[in-house]
């Protein structure tokens, strides 16, 4: 089941991303921090043309994905997230077309997202939407040089 993000999800989407991204990517607890606050910016805009999927299986979430308003007809993906023991499952499919039926619900008629080169599996998932390579540019998050990707 996918639903939108309640108040009780906040400690997940943020433990989640970090403990995932620390085991994976070698992120520090930098990351933690930029999650919550990226997670606590949704909470404090309240606004009705955003949201947070929570894809839960079994009563327990189990990956998560965001939209956020960036202009007027522009939307931008984030926090995707899926635990690792359902990668291949067709979950993260799932989420990205929850999330872009929202877009289309919502009257955004474009639609963006930012990811590193890390990133590969989500990167062809991406592919797989019609997602292209626009921008590259270097950055450090998490006290590491990240080529970042929209």
């Amino acid at each position: 089941m996918i639903r939108s993000y309640t108040i009780k999800d906040v400690d997940y989407i943020v433990n989640s991303h970090y403990e995932l991204y620390k085991k994976e990517f070698n992120y520090d607890s930098s990351f933690r921090s930029y999650v919550a606050e990226t997670v606590n910016s949704f909470i404090v805009r309240s606004n009705k043309k955003e949201n947070i999927f929570i894809l839960e299986i079994e009563e327990k979430p189990s990956g998560s994905i965001s939209v956020k308003q960036i202009a007027e007809h522009t939307a931008q993906l984030g926090l995707f997230l899926i635990e690792p023991h359902f990668r291949g499952s067709g979950f993260g499919k799932d989420l990205i077309l929850k999330a872009l039926s929202f877009c289309l619900d919502n009257g955004f008629n474009k639609v963006i997202l930012w990811t590193n080169e890390e990133l590969e599996a989500a990167r062809l998932i991406y592919q797989k939407f019609g997602f292209k390579l626009k921008i590259t540019q270097r950055s450090i998050l998490s006290n590491k040089v990240l080529l970042e990707e929209q």
